[in-house]
């Protein structure tokens, strides 16, 4: 069974990989990870932790947050052949990036430059869609985008 891996859809995930799916079906739809991270996103002592897991080949990377029952939350990819409405996003400039999403129900953006002197970064947030580009040297290297919420405590699942 070949796995769709490309296909971007807000509020729902990665093609076949869903937001809400366990560490074991991921397992059981594309194998192990290449590289698993721990953390506490919160940087409470007392908070929630994070696993990564990142899968090299294909270059994405998804979240499971022990505070939502180790359920996928969140998924970046910066693999060139992604498709976000059928269109290739990564690699193009700021400016085509947002008239490419023009039409797109994504809610108002926030424009963040995160440059330091030695690296050219921004990061244009659609806080509504739960949905981050990240740009450097003025081209889309990482679309960061997670399940959708109810309110701040209640994830929306896809059905």
């Amino acid at each position: 069974m070949k796995v769709n891996i490309t296909d971007i859809t807000i509020g729902n995930g990665l093609g076949d990989i869903q937001f809400g799916c366990t560490k074991e079906k991921l397992k059981h739809l594309i194998g192990e990870a290449d590289e698993i991270d721990s953390y506490n996103a919160s940087g409470e002592e007392d908070g929630y932790l994070t696993e990564s897991w990142h899968y090299d080949e294909h270059e994405f990377s998804v979240s499971f947050d022990e505070e939502d029952n180790w359920k996928l939350t969140t998924i970046s990819i910066s693999s060139p052949d992604c498709l976000f409405n059928g269109n290739k996003l990564i690699g193009k400039e700021i400016d085509e990036v947002l008239q490419l999403l023009e039409n797109e129900d994504l809610g108002d953006n926030e424009l963040e430059d995160l440059s330091d002197g030695e690296i050219d970064q921004k990061l244009i947030s659609f806080l509504p869609a739960s949905l981050n580009l990240w740009f450097e040297n003025g081209k889309l290297s990482e679309i960061q985008w997670g399940v959708l919420w109810s309110d701040e405590d209640t994830p929306r699942w896809p059905e």
